[in-house]
């Protein structure tokens, strides 16, 4: 049970319904996560500027897998199935891949080296070691391209607090927080 009233669109505030109808218009409906965002719409405007930014740096794949990462250190289960769908549906990532991802692996090694470093960022709170830092640069990632995954990983943990915080309903297949398992979505 959400632990705010989530606005439906024509509820949010006046200056966040049109960066709502712009998500409407990307996604073809406003998750919860963004109606939530809403009640603030300073958050939302800051929200939406550094996803804009970020998706501007990335792929659809890459933002997935970053996401999938993030989301996993911090046990989120709304954005877990979130970025499950987008990975499936935008990235065209498969299950075995996401999953993979997940828990810090890849079947390449580019984007073994991009998920585990995020998820040391993140579980390291960005004081990361030199190696891993070397490991990036090994991998093809120059520095502005790390300025930029710590950036994601940054927007991708405001997402993950938002929605652990108020305990935001699953509007996509919810997937197991687990990661032990697969990313079937949940009956």
């Amino acid at each position: 049970m959400p632990r705010v009233k989530i606005p439906d669109r024509d509820d949010a505030p006046t200056e966040s319904r049109e960066m709502l109808n712009a998500v409407a218009r990307q996604l073809r409906f406003v998750p919860a996560l963004f109606r939530v965002a809403s009640i603030s719409p300073d958050a939302l405007a800051g929200m939406i500027q550094l996803k804009g930014a970020i998706s501007r740096a990335f792929d659809a794949r890459t933002l997935a897998r970053i996401a999938l990462a993030v989301s996993q250190v911090n046990e989120c289960k709304y954005c877990l199935s979130f970025h499950t769908y987008l990975g499936m549906n935008f990235g065209k990532l498969s299950p075995d891949e996401m999953l993979r991802n997940r828990r810090g692996a890849s079947v390449d090694a580019k984007s073994t080296a991009l998920v585990m470093f995020v998820q040391r960022v993140v579980e390291m709170r960005g004081n990361v070691v030199e190696s891993e830092l070397r490991v990036m640069r090994d991998a093809g990632f120059d520095d502005a391209k790390i300025i930029e995954i710590v950036a994601a990983s940054a927007y991708f943990i405001f997402t993950n607090f938002i929605n652990n915080v108020f305990d935001t309903n699953v509007d996509f297949p919810e997937v197991d927080v687990d990661a032990r398992g697969s990313v079937t979505p949940l009956a």
